[in-house]
Order: C-alpha cells, then sequence, then structure tokens
C-alpha cells in the first residue's frame, strides 16, 4: 500500500481522488500528487520510499462565480522541465449545487459570523451563541444533543438549535435549500421553521423516518443587519433529532436548484516556481485552458472538459500532449463521453493548448463569457476513436517496449468492467481497448471499488515518467464507498507481453 488513509492522512482533507502523476524535482526527489480540492504531496527519493507532506499545495478557491472557472480545483497533470519550474493542468470543477453566494456547508467554520452565519440555540425567549467542539468539529448548544454541523443540526427538548445567516447586503435574497431526517432509529420528528426575525416565512414537521427531502426556495427583501434563522425543534421526544440542513442564499436565482445535477467543467492552468511545493495561476479566468463554448445553465445536468490525463512530449514531433474528456450529459438528452487530444509547444501559456477538430490541431479552445462567437460547436473539440476507447483519459505515456503511445482508463460497459488499455501511432487512431484488471468501479458497485489507474514505470529516468517500459507500476485508488474519508492508494507491477 502507497497511502494508507486510516494511518496517513493530513488535517484538512487530501485524498487519491485522481490519477497520480510523478516527477522528479531538481534535487532528484520523487513527488505525487494526492490530488483532491485540498491537494497535498508525497515526496521521498523514489516510489518507494514517499511520505506524505501535509502542507497544502494548492487549496482550491472556491469562487462562487462559473464565470470564473475556479472553483474547486484537483492537480491534474504536471511537466517540468528542470525540476524547479513545474507546469500544471488543473482538473477545474463547478458544482452549481454549491455555488450559492452563502452555502451552508461550504461556510462552515470554527468562528462565529464567518462568511455571515452565526452558530446559535433557542430556548423559547433567547438567542445563546454555541461552543465550538474542536475534537468533533461541530458546534455544542448548552445540552448534550444540541448541536450544529457542517450538513445537519440536532436540537434538544427546550434547545432548538438553529443556523443563522446576518445580512451584509440590502437586496432581494433568495432563500432555497432542502431537509430531511438523517437519523431515523426513532422519536417523533422534528419541526423545521425559517424565520425572518420573527415572522415566519416556511415551516414543515418531518415525521420520524419519513425517507424524502423536503425543499424550499423563497424571495425575502432583506436590509443590512437582518437575521433569517433556519431553526429546528425537537417536538415532544428531544432523541433521534438529527437533520440534514444545507441552507443556500444568493442575491438572485438559484445557481442549482435542490435536488438537481449541475455541474460545469473544464481544465485550468497552475505553476509552481519552487519545485512542487506550492502552485498558483495567473488571475481567473486568465488561467482557462480548455472549456466546451457554452455558459453555464442552471439544472443543466453535466457539460464538461475534464479529467486531464498526463501531459506527455511526443518524441515525434516535439509536442506536448494530453487527453481530455469530452463529457455532455444534459437534462433529458442523450448524453455522450469520449478522449479529446490537446497539444501545446508552450508550456507556460495556457491559451496556446490547440486540440484536434477531426483534420488537424486547429480547434481553439474559448472562453464563452468574453467571447462572442456564431457558432460555438466549431470550438468544441473531436473525439478521437469513439467506438476504440470511448472515455479513455485517465492516464497517457509513450510505451517503449511496445513503441506506441498508451492510454489508460476504466471502461463500465465492458465485459468484465475494469481497468483497460489501448494503443496508438499517432493519438489519434487507436486500437480497441484490452483488459488490464478486472476490477468494481463506482459505477457498478457501492463499494468498495477501484478507480484512477495511472502507469508510472521505475526504471525510467524521464523527469516526468511520461515514459513507460515493459513492466510498469500500476497505480490506483480504493474507494470504501462514495466518501473522500476512506480512500487509499495502492499498486502492482504489471507486464506488457507482444
Amino acid at each position: 500500500m502507497v497511502f494508507d488513509m486510516s494511518k496517513d492522512h493530513c488535517p484538512g482533507g487530501g485524498a487519491p481522488d485522481l490519477p497520480i502523476r510523478a516527477f522528479r524535482n531538481a534535487d532528484g526527489q520523487v513527488q505525487f500528487h494526492l490530488s483532491s480540492p485540498t491537494n497535498f504531496r508525497m515526496i521521498g527519493k523514489d516510489l518507494d520510499s514517499v511520505k506524505v507532506d501535509c502542507n497544502p499545495i494548492m487549496p482550491s478557491d472556491l469562487d462562487p462565480d462559473p464565470a470564473h472557472y475556479n472553483f474547486l480545483e484537483w492537480m491534474g497533470a504536471v511537466y517540468t522541465l528542470d525540476g524547479n519550474t513545474v507546469y500544471a493542468l488543473i482538473h477545474n470543477e463547478y458544482h452549481g449545487d454549491e455555488g450559492s453566494a452563502w452555502h451552508g456547508m461550504r461556510d462552515f467554520s470554527a468562528t462565529q459570523g464567518d462568511h455571515d452565519w452565526y452558530y446559535q440555540s433557542w430556548n423559547g425567549s433567547t438567542y445563546q451563541d454555541m461552543k465550538f467542539d474542536t475534537r468533533n468539529d461541530r458546534w455544542q448548544g448548552p445540552k448534550q444533543w444540541c448541536q450544529i454541523g457542517s450538513g445537519w443540526v440536532s436540537p434538544n427538548q427546550g434547545c432548538d438549535a438553529a443556523r443563522v445567516w446576518v445580512s451584509p447586503v440590502s437586496t432581494t435574497i433568495t432563500v432555497s435549500g432542502s431537509v430531511s431526517d438523517s437519523d431515523p432509529g426513532g422519536g417523533d420528528g422534528v419541526i423545521v421553521t425559517i424565520l425572518k426575525g420573527d415572522e415566519e416565512l416556511w415551516s414543515q414537521t418531518i415525521e420520524n423516518g419519513y425517507p424524502g427531502d423536503y425543499s424550499f426556495n423563497m424571495e425575502v427583501p432583506v436590509e443590512v443587519g437582518d437575521r433569517i434563522y433556519f431553526r429546528v425543534n425537537s417536538r415532544n421526544d428531544g432523541t433521534y433529532d438529527s437533520t440534514a440542513l444545507n441552507p443556500e442564499i444568493n442575491t438572485g436565482p438559484d445557481p442549482c436548484s435542490p435536488g438537481q445535477y449541475c455541474h460545469y467543467h473544464s481544465v485550468t492552468y497552475a505553476v509552481s516556481h519552487d519545485g512542487g511545493k506550492t502552485f498558483t495561476h495567473p488571475e481567473a479566468p486568465n488561467h482557462l485552458v480548455a472549456a466546451l463554448p457554452y455558459k453555464y445553465q442552471p439544472n443543466g445536468g453535466l457539460v464538461a472538459h475534464w479529467q486531464p490525463s498526463n501531459i506527455v512530449k511526443s518524441p515525434k514531433d516535439g509536442y506536448y500532449y494530453a487527453l481530455v474528456q469530452l463529457d455532455i450529459r444534459r437534462l433529458g438528452e442523450v448524453g455522450f463521453q469520449g478522449t479529446c487530444v490537446m497539444r501545446s509547444m508552450t508550456l507556460d501559456d495556457p491559451q496556446s493548448w490547440r486540440s484536434w477538430d477531426g483534420k488537424g490541431f486547429n480547434m481553439r479552445f474559448i472562453n464563452p463569457y468574453t467571447e462572442s462567437v456564431i457558432n460555438p460547436e466549431v470550438h468544441k473539440c473531436k473525439a478521437v476513436s469513439v467506438n476504440e476507447i470511448g472515455a479513455l483519459s485517465y492516464n497517457l505515456t509513450y510505451n517503449t517496449y511496445l513503441d506506441k503511445f498508451l492510454a489508460v482508463g476504466h471502461a463500465v460497459h465492458m465485459s468484465p468492467a475494469g481497468f483497460y488499455y489501448s494503443i496508438s501511432d499517432d493519438l489519434i487512431h487507436w486500437a480497441p481497448k484490452k483488459l488490464l484488471m478486472a476490477t468494481d468501479l463506482a459505477q457498478t458497485s457501492v463499494g468498495p471499488f477501484l478507480a484512477y489507474p495511472s502507469l508510472v514505470d521505475p526504471e525510467v529516468t524521464s523527469l516526468n515518467f511520461d515514459v513507460t517500459g515493459q513492466s510498469p507500476w500500476l497505480y490506483y485508488s480504493r474507494f470504501k464507498n462514495f466518501s473522500l474519508e476512506d480512500v487509499d492508494l495502492l499498486r502492482v507491477r504489471i507486464q506488457f507481453n507482444k
């Protein structure tokens, strides 16, 4: 095992939530990333000795404006020419359901008033600030079960739990979100009430064990200093009252209605000038590398250029190449997934990448928020060898044993499901994918399952491990379930034969 989350995890997160990308710095040390919205690295003298460094290399900016392409950021690919300056392609995700100006779960803090949120209890006549319990990462009221966590509240008899938002603006806001029973073991349920000061705006009784969600969405005029209370009452029985609650507040419409799927993903650029210790990027959105030519649409499903592969310098023409997944799954429409190829000669210029358009590497990615074009489809990449490889973009190397480009990913609809690979002479025409390892995947199992295959060859001398030979390591992540709280990184040696 390379990374055991039960022993090796860092405070603040850090999980192998993308395929690993390895490189050597100027001191000869090997590094690769635990790619997640916090982003940590592992470092050591070789692949066998890497250990976790719990200093974040690039925390996500969490910018809620989709036009900035700057919300959740995973280290997607890295490349260095000297071991000091390290260029990176960033896997960038915008989640509309987390993109509200004020978002209860995202903004959760150990400080009263942070992001305009307060955490209080109500005894029937007065509100009182709760105290933060650092050990359990929650707010504690004056009674044992009167508590507030990042996405839940728990009242007690005589102690309502209340998340409170204090308006910093004078305008009309949209208050939205959903509530549900998160502890159906017994009791008589709860009453959830939303108030503006003493004025009741919305109320809902949730019977214990009710399996559904109750959504709310309303416009509320506010002045600076007005208080919006999200208060939960335990009714007559103070047991089993934990309640899922994630309020969202916007000065315009909710960017994603409760219960909808609203993902808008892209590839962006970052760079390190200290050998990989820290990464920064140009002011957003000037760091944009690859996005689909459409603006974000609320409740629009999934629209994405994402999951970039390794960057590989071609031994044939000297260009730097990467694969990127094209993924369009709009609600109510037939979805499409494929693999696009892009290349650049100048890794320090995020706008220099050009994608295959069916005839050549002529397609320029655009920012639909800053550029107006007559036909946006001209700026959508052309997926290659769709029938042969589908969306096989997790890992790209040049394999010297096979004398071919080698792509690795997973395949859900093959029999058996698992990790697959394909080979190509030119990155455009790919052979039908072949099985590398049969395994359960996220799409075929609720857990445990494997994900994110990546090949790394310890025998190569390349700074960037963009070359593999006959017997590389296959690295992959093992998820206990769909949470990032229990994800390990493992590896197994494999061998190719002609």
